[in-house]
């Protein structure tokens, strides 16, 4: 039995979305708003009604755009999921497509814009996550510029087709899929795939990208680690990083996990919902970062400067739990997960 094969249309502003996916409509289509388990619900009924009123044995596909802020990847997994456990087969996602307005992204990307946190973290989460990214509105972007941001997007979603809006002009303009792109969802971005251990590019002779894998256990001093992100990863100290992400470990907090996520010149640091004594948790720092003729040894020498000494590893988590602390307040663990003290 063929089932209905479907793509998922998301976008940081609603029309984009609803405007791509009225384009690449293959008949059925829907939108939708709400949490993921509402949206992926509702999806997978439409789904299921198209099966049975096609037939077994037609060629079916359905569209949706979904509201801005949806998360699409835990969508697209639970769509997957749920096809496995029905049909024995998660080849159910077609395309994840993404619409980026270009000139918005490199201003955020190039213009040292510090107040956008929002955006630049779903415009992350949409690329990152996506099988095919439309870019709409290059028409601002000089070439070099339009060049420089198309590579990006490459290293970002490495498996990621990037097609310009225009070029987008109905279903057979999106490249060919077997129904298995939610399998990019668990681990097909850049930096997911770099700090698995997959090839990493480094530098590319053709465009001024160079990518960076930092790997230490050893957690970083609160103090000296904001002195490193203000001075050293300032853009134009050791080249402009253009986006970073992965895990980190402060010293100062040393039940939680940290996130590390920027975008242009957005910092964020957040906790994760790992404790640290989870037998999955990262250790130390995990980090990839991508930038615009970044000085490796550079960066990775001011992050080595904000890593404990030995005699303050030594003096252990009491210790470390009174030092001035730069960084926003994360919430407390909840103590029934396990933690059996440091």
């Amino acid at each position: 039995m063929l089932v209905a094969s479907i793509t998922l249309v998301s976008a940081l502003h609603g029309p984009d979305a609803t405007g791509t996916a009225a384009r690449i409509d293959t008949g059925h289509r829907m939108h939708l708003a709400g949490d993921a388990v509402s949206v992926a619900r509702a999806v997978a009924e439409r789904a299921d009604r198209l099966d049975q009123v096609c037939g077994p044995d037609a060629d079916h596909g359905l569209v949706v755009s979904l509201a801005p802020g949806t998360d699409v990847r835990a969508v697209g997994m639970m769509l997957a999921n749920a096809a496995r456990a029905e049909h024995g087969d998660d080849r159910i996602l077609r395309h994840v497509v993404s619409v980026l307005r270009a000139d918005d992204v490199a201003r955020l990307l190039w213009g040292d814009v510090d107040d956008a946190f929002v955006a630049a973290d779903r415009i992350a989460s949409l690329v990152e996550y996506a099988t095919v990214v439309v870019l709409d509105r290059i028409e601002p972007l000089s070439g070099r510029r339009r060049r420089a941001l198309v590579s990006l997007l490459h290293r970002l979603a490495p498996n990621a087709v990037v097609l310009a809006g225009p070029a987008v002009r109905g279903p057979r303009d999106l490249p060919a899929s077997n129904g298995g792109a939610a399998r990019f969802l668990a681990s097909g971005a850049g930096w997911m795939r770099a700090l698995s251990g997959a090839a990493d590019h480094g530098r590319d002779e053709h465009d001024d990208l160079v990518t960076l894998r930092y790997r230490e256990p050893l957690p970083f001093h609160p103090g000296r680690l904001a002195t490193t992100i203000e001075q050293d990863l300032a853009p134009g100290v050791n080249g402009r990083v253009l986006r970073s992400k992965g895990f980190f470990r402060l010293a100062s907090r040393p039940d939680h996990v940290g996130s590390w996520s920027s975008l242009g010149a957005m910092l964020a640091l957040d906790p994760t919902a790992n404790p640290s004594w989870d037998a999955d948790a990262p250790v130390g720092q995990a980090i990839w970062f991508v930038g615009e003729r970044l000085d490796v040894r550079g960066i990775e020498r001011a992050l080595d400067r904000a890593l404990l000494t030995p005699s303050e590893l030594l003096a252990g988590p009491d210790l470390w739990r009174t030092w001035a602390d730069p960084f926003p307040v994360w919430p407390a663990l909840d103590p029934s997960h396990g933690h059996h003290g440091d």
